[in-house]
C-alpha cells in the first residue's frame, strides 16, 4: 500500500515536467541530426566539381553554382551551431527539470518513511491499550 502524502500532486507535476523536457532535448537531438545531416550533403556538393572543357559562359555559371553551394555549407554550419545551442539549452532544462524531480521525490520518500513510522507507532500505541484493557477487565 503506497501511503498518500500532499506531495504526490507536486511529484506528479514534477515528473510531468521532466517527461516534457526530455521530449523538448529529443526534439533537439533530432534537429542538430538533421542539420548535421542537410551540412554533410551541402559539403559534398561542394566538393563536386562539375566545370568540362567549354566556354568561358560555362565556367563563370559553374563558378556560381559553386559560389552557391559554399553559401549552401556557410548557411548549415549555422544551423548546426544554432541547433547545437538549441540542444545544450534543451539539456540544460532537462537536467534542471529531472533534479527538481528527484528532490521532490527524496522528501516524498522521507515523508512516507515517517508516516510509516507515525502508523507503526500508532498501532503499537492502539495494541498497548487494547492490553491494558483487558487485562483490567479480566480482573
Amino acid at each position: 500500500m503506497t501511503l498518500r502524502t500532499r506531495l504526490d500532486k507536486g511529484a506528479q507535476i514534477r515528473k510531468r515536467a521532466e517527461d516534457d523536457a526530455l521530449a523538448g532535448l529529443v526534439r533537439a537531438r533530432a534537429t542538430v541530426e538533421s542539420a548535421r545531416d542537410r551540412l554533410a550533403q551541402a559539403v559534398e556538393a561542394t566538393r563536386r566539381d562539375a566545370r568540362a572543357a567549354g566556354p568561358v559562359e560555362l565556367w563563370h555559371l559553374d563558378e556560381m553554382a559553386h559560389r552557391r553551394a559554399l553559401q549552401a555549407v556557410r548557411s548549415a554550419e549555422s544551423e548546426v551551431n544554432e541547433a547545437a545551442r538549441g540542444e545544450a539549452s534543451a539539456r540544460d532544462g532537462y537536467v534542471a527539470a529531472r533534479q527538481e524531480k528527484e528532490m521532490v521525490c527524496r522528501v516524498q520518500e522521507r515523508r512516507r518513511s515517517e508516516l510509516v513510522v507515525q502508523l507503526e507507532k500508532r498501532e503499537r500505541r492502539d495494541a498497548d491499550e487494547i492490553a491494558t484493557l483487558r487485562f483490567n477487565t479480566a480482573r
